[in-house]
């Protein structure tokens, strides 16, 4: 059985879905067994006044049990 880390997703670009109403879409760098590094490149917050700590260029870690994604062309 393959594990995400097998399936050659760094440099992909992706929207991140953790559970909240602000659009966020980043770079994979790295994934590890626990979760993934991406760099921030795209922060839409509509309507809501703060972006929770999500802003562009920086780097967050995103844990497994919390994660949901899709990969996206160009964003």
């Amino acid at each position: 059985m393959k594990s995400m880390a097998d399936l050659n997703l760094e440099g992909k670009l992706i929207q991140i879905y953790p559970g909240d109403s602000v659009q966020k879409f980043g770079e994979i760098l790295n994934i590890t067994k626990e979760g993934i590094i991406v760099k921030v490149t795209k922060v839409d917050q509509g309507g809501w006044s703060s972006s929770d700590g999500w802003e562009v260029g920086s780097i967050q870690f995103l844990n497994w049990t919390k994660l949901k994604f899709k990969i996206v062309e160009g964003v």
